[in-house]
């Protein structure tokens, strides 16, 4: 049984505005999807839907088999936790351990101690949990978020720009986070190079989906993501200008694991092709000396 398949989904806004149109995707258990595209794409809206925030919709919402409609949205919005884009959008609390309780209690769950100390442990915020949220840094506060959203146990996280507006450090340790939660997630970003360290598949949004595969097929698809009004990472773009230069690049990285991966095969064809070289000079040396 699938945590999320959606089916031809439409979406538009008060003033006729369509925001998404025959969305159609699935995600395994588990698994992890970035949902990447412009500004205005639908992103955000996709995961309000999803999450039960936005009514009416055309289309199938089905969260594990059961189909989401007004009557059963509150039932169904236990199982997903979403993260908005900004914190101080969803932390307000007096410290960061009552905003961490603040779900699990409002939603009658049991067991709120156990809850809150396995929130603030999954997002490494244990430290934290007498001090006041508004004082926290805006890395902390997303971590602090998360933690209150990890508290209700829910079988999918909707993560929105999660990355945004963090300093370098803090986008790092967030992202290793992410990528170390057994969960399934669907992610909205722009953050290709987030994305590609975090998910196990893309789809290109732009009110419909352009694409879907993985994020290797998105930087190699330059089409794609010009409709899509994506810049390819720098990063690819860099091997994208050594393979221009004659060396051999096998495919554009988007990370910087997949990065030093490629860069390794690169100098170590290089360097047998050196020494190659350099063996049949010498070879050649010898026998004009006989």
């Amino acid at each position: 049984m699938r945590p999320l398949e959606i089916e031809s989904l439409g979406f538009s806004y008060e003033d006729g505005t369509v925001a998404l149109e025959n969305v159609s995707l699935s995600l395994e258990r588990g698994e992890k999807v970035a949902i990447v595209g412009p500004n205005g794409a639908g992103k955000s809206t996709l995961l309000h839907l999803i999450a039960g925030f936005r009514m009416p919709f055309t289309g199938k919402v089905l969260i594990d088999s059961q189909t989401l409609t007004e009557s059963s949205a509150d039932d169904l919005r236990k199982m997903v936790g979403l993260l908005f884009q900004d914190p101080d959008d969803q932390i307000f609390m007096p410290t960061v351990e009552e905003d961490v309780a603040f779900g699990p209690r409002n939603l009658r769950l049991d067991d709120i101690d156990g809850r809150v100390s396995k929130g603030l442990r999954s997002a490494g915020v244990e430290t934290l949990a007498k001090r006041k949220p508004h004082k926290l840094s805006y890395g902390m506060k997303k971590r602090v978020a998360i933690a209150g959203i990890m508290a209700m146990d829910p079988n999918i996280l909707l993560l929105d720009e999660p990355t945004s507006g963090l300093d370098p450090r803090a986008r790092s340790g967030l992202i290793k986070l992410l990528k170390g939660m057994d969960r399934s997630m669907l992610i909205a970003t722009h953050d290709l190079e987030a994305a590609a360290e975090i998910v196990d598949r893309a789809v290109v949004l732009n009110v419909g989906i352009l694409m879907e595969g993985t994020m290797r097929d998105l930087v190699m698809s330059r089409d794609v993501l010009e409709r899509a009004g994506l810049e390819i990472p720098p990063v690819s773009r860099l091997f994208s200008v050594l393979g221009s230069m004659g060396y051999s690049v096998d495919a554009l990285p988007v990370s910087m694991d997949q990065a030093v991966a490629q860069l390794s095969k690169v100098i170590d064809r290089e360097g047998r092709h050196i020494h190659a070289h350099v063996h049949e000079h010498d070879h050649k040396s010898v026998e004009s000396s006989q």
